[in-house]
């Protein structure tokens, strides 16, 4: 009977593994579409999304051209001011419907209390001792704006459906210094609701660095950004430059202009442009220049993007907890280079916990948990930014040098880690844990070494090199459980000295073109159909490994083959010979109960019985 259901259950699980395999996509009962895993939902234009984005693509992507067309404005007005006006000291002037608080350069910071005393009437201090900021604030190259006080601070900026408020640093510095005593707190806040803005289809307010420096200390910033990542939230990007288009802005707001608030004085920018274009003699051109960062223990719950750079450099981030993102938690999205994340988490966020760009290199993630995130835990993407010739003449280089050293993957919606193109990654001493897929390998990834980490019960595979990637290393891995230990597809991979345990399929799967690959010196136990599987492989090299411990599991053809062996087969023809001379007896009575002593008299019968001694004696004479 047991090899009987043993041959049931491994019939049924080739089948359910047809049917995973032939899965791409399936639909749940609200008709989204999801991947294979079920767990990651389908965008628009066929991306794995992991959890969709809630908001407005319209509405939202028409606001985000809105706000790049004010932030240049803002930053031509400011440059003109400057040369044309010789403004030095904070002013304001229209854009849109609202007004730019202008803060230029100066040798002291800009405060909390400077900020009360030029918008007077656009920062107002709430009852609860929250400060609620109703004005967009731009501090200009050379300045500072510190955010600190002796006591715990909470600064609101206005967020609803009439509009919302942004504080951008254009070359200036944005440092939110709070302590472990009196940490900062800078949120959206609906005045209408009461409430923070949860709603991000009007826009919503953000922070944002261009060309600059940000610090973050001991701070908690919550539910700011929308759409994109440069008004996602919390941004630290390069220098876009000026954009003659942007400067439409400036007959727009002169057509309908809107009461100006007290305090700072108002420049009228029609003084600076004639007939809608910029008057530029004497301006410099804009450089473009990286921006950088500082983020130490701190939080940020709740943003679109929790934190978001972009053309940086020297980004570090520290202790901190990135949680609840409508898209990724931490993004290096271009041209990021040497940045530390260190000891930080990156949890429950819609997408990736952690997403390197393209064109990054140079990156450390070092003890980071990226954990139940909707796709994956840490996404890599070193791939060249251009295939071929480009009307921009993008190089085509592979970017990479980028590390993954310590830390915890965990329970992730799609893969622990994805590593997608690139070269000089490395993955090491990371504990990688109940992830769809450990960690994935592919688009044609160069020099990739994974070493010393810990793989426990992934659903699929450990260890996934695939799709051309070519001198990829794998090795003093520890992987328990999972259907596969390590899966190499068309890939040129060297496994080696791993130890696999209490998988049930394969320790090792080869498949397609696997040239230059080896495997060697690996303990592999398990209870799975194969301990090394190569035999749909081309130039696989399958040298010594430890196999001790691989039980393998019942197939149909391993239980037919045991059958079929001469000395059980044997034994079966006796087992029917004895059940068919029991069935063709002629005096077979089943199913009656017999006396055992009915054929049996007693010894009185056979006799007369009892007879005295005198009767014998008589007998005698």
């Amino acid at each position: 009977m047991r090899a009987w259901a043993a041959v049931a259950v491994a019939v049924a699980g080739a089948a359910a593994g047809a049917v995973v395999a032939a899965s791409v996509l399936t639909t749940v009962s609200d008709g989204t579409e999801r991947d294979a895993y079920g767990l990651n939902e389908i965008a628009r234009n066929g991306t794995v999304q992991g959890e969709l984005y809630p908001g407005d693509p319209e509405s939202e992507a028409a606001l985000v051209e809105q706000e790049d067309e004010r932030i240049v404005y803002v930053r031509t007005v400011a440059s003109a001011a400057y040369w044309n006006l010789a403004v030095s000291a904070p002013y304001r002037f229209q854009t849109g419907t609202g007004y730019t608080l202008v803060l230029p350069a100066r040798d002291t910071d800009y405060t909390l209390g400077d900020l009360v005393a030029l918008a007077p009437e656009t920062l107002v201090q709430n009852p609860d001792g929250s400060f609620l900021l109703r004005e967009n604030v731009a501090v200009m190259e050379g300045a500072t704006l510190r955010l600190a006080a002796t006591r715990p601070l909470e600064l609101r900026l206005e967020s609803g459906p009439a509009g919302f408020a942004s504080i951008v640093a254009f070359g200036g510095s944005l440092d939110v210094a709070g302590s472990a005593e009196a940490p900062v707190a800078i949120r959206s806040w609906d005045s209408a609701a009461r409430s923070p803005d949860l709603d991000t289809t009007d826009g919503r307010a953000y922070l944002r660095v261009i060309g600059g420096t940000a610090q973050f200390a001991h701070s908690d910033v919550s539910d700011l950004g929308f759409w994109s990542g440069s008004t996602g939230g919390v941004a630290i990007t390069g220098d876009d430059g000026l954009d003659d288009a942007a400067l439409e802005q400036s007959a727009a707001a002169a057509e309908d202009p809107v009461p100006a608030p007290a305090g700072a004085p108002v420049v009228d920018p029609t003084r600076l442009f004639d007939d809608g274009a910029a008057d530029r003699a004497g301006l410099p051109e804009p450089v473009p220049g990286p921006s950088s960062a500082s983020i130490a223990d701190s939080t940020f719950r709740g943003n679109a993007f929790g934190v978001f750079a972009s053309s940086a450099q020297n980004v570090t981030i520290a202790r901190s907890t990135v949680t609840g993102s409508l898209v990724d938690g931490i993004t290096f999205h271009r041209d990021v280079t040497g940045s530390v994340v260190t000891e930080t988490e990156s949890t429950g966020n819609a997408v990736d916990g952690v997403s390197l760009g393209r064109s990054s290199s140079g990156v450390t993630l070092r003890e980071v948990t990226a954990s139940e995130n909707g796709r994956n835990g840490i996404s890599i993407d070193g791939q060249s930014l251009a295939d071929g010739p480009s009307a921009s003449g993008t190089p085509v280089a592979s970017f990479g040098d980028n590390a993954v050293i310590g830390g915890t993957v965990a329970r992730n919606g799609r893969y622990g880690v994805e590593i997608s193109g690139g070269t000089g990654v490395r993955v090491r001493h990371t504990e990688v844990v109940a992830n769809p897929a450990g960690i994935v390998v592919d688009r044609g990834a160069d020099e990739v070494h994974l070493s010393h980490n810990d793989f426990r019960g992934q659903v699929q595979q450990s260890i996934a090199i695939r799709d051309t990637v070519t001198d990829a290393t794998v090795q003093d891995n520890t992987i328990v459980g999972g259907d596969t230990g390590v899966y190499v597809r068309n890939a040129d991979a060297v496994v080696e000295s791993n130890v696999v345990r209490a998988v049930t399929n394969h320790g090792v799967t080869l498949v397609g073109d696997v040239r230059g690959s080896e495997v060697s010196a690996n303990e592999i136990g398990g209870d799975g159909r194969t301990a090394v599987r190569a035999s749909d492989a081309l130039g696989a090299v399958v040298g010594e490994n430890d196999l001790d411990a691989w039980r393998p599991a019942p197939t149909v053809e391993s239980v037919v083959g045991f059958v079929l062996q001469p000395l059980t087969v044997i034994w079966l023809l006796l087992a029917l010979l004895l059940v068919v001379t029991a069935l063709t007896r002629k005096d077979r009575q089943f199913g009656r109960f017999r006396d055992p002593y009915a054929e049996r008299v007693p010894l009185t019968s056979l006799s007369r019985g009892v007879v005295s001694i005198d009767s014998l004696r008589g007998a005698d004479r």
